[in-house]
């Protein structure tokens, strides 16, 4: 059995501050030192992201000394040019480009297929995995287009599995990969 913790990133900015926690976002990351404590995990993956590392920079002291990997691999669809940017200003890029939004791939970035894909590439690398429990600090598409993967569903689905920011995605999985207990976007503080 192997169980894997997902946590999305605490509150962080908008636009140019989108990689930045907010004062409501650097209170939940020292909130979330206690429940994370509690989860018993033998490894850490954290996405190379600053509101990922920021988030889990209180809880580092409290569970001693364990393996942490830093990693693009679970970070957020990659915006390339147009990260930091407005919402308004990706809407713009994407009318530009005449393309759906789902296939725009900005300069530099990754489009939804490409962001999928990394996904299914970082699955395969779980499924090599030795410890029996892992916790992974990551960004909300990342944790859907997983959970959709794990579960089996069409890549359509993802959005039913969008985390809030701080919330606990689990999985528990046979020898198989078969997933035997999941929960989605749980409130842990």
């Amino acid at each position: 059995m192997m169980k894997i913790y997902f946590i999305r990133h605490a509150q962080r900015g908008h636009g140019e501050e989108q990689d930045t926690l907010t004062d409501e976002g650097l209170d939940q990351a020292q909130k979330l030192v206690k429940p994370l404590s509690k989860l018993n995990v033998k490894k850490i993956i954290c996405g190379s992201s600053n509101r990922a590392r920021l988030t889990l920079e209180p809880t580092i002291t409290a569970l001693g000394n364990i393996e942490i990997e830093y990693t693009d691999e679970v970070n957020e669809h990659s915006l390339g040019v147009l990260q930091s940017k407005t919402a308004v200003e990706w809407r713009q890029a994407v009318a530009e480009a005449g393309v759906e939004e789902k296939d725009f791939r900005p300069e530099g970035g990754e489009n939804s297929s490409d962001a999928f894909e990394r996904a299914q590439k970082f699955v395969a690398k779980l499924k090599k995995e030795t410890a029996e429990s892992i916790l992974i600090i990551s960004h909300s598409g990342f944790i859907a287009n997983v959970a959709v993967i794990l579960l089996n569903k069409p890549r359509e689905e993802n959005r039913k599995y969008k985390s809030d920011f701080c919330t606990l995605t689990y999985f528990e999985l046979d020898e198989e990969f078969n997933v035997v207990d999941f929960k989605s976007n749980q409130q842990i503080i």
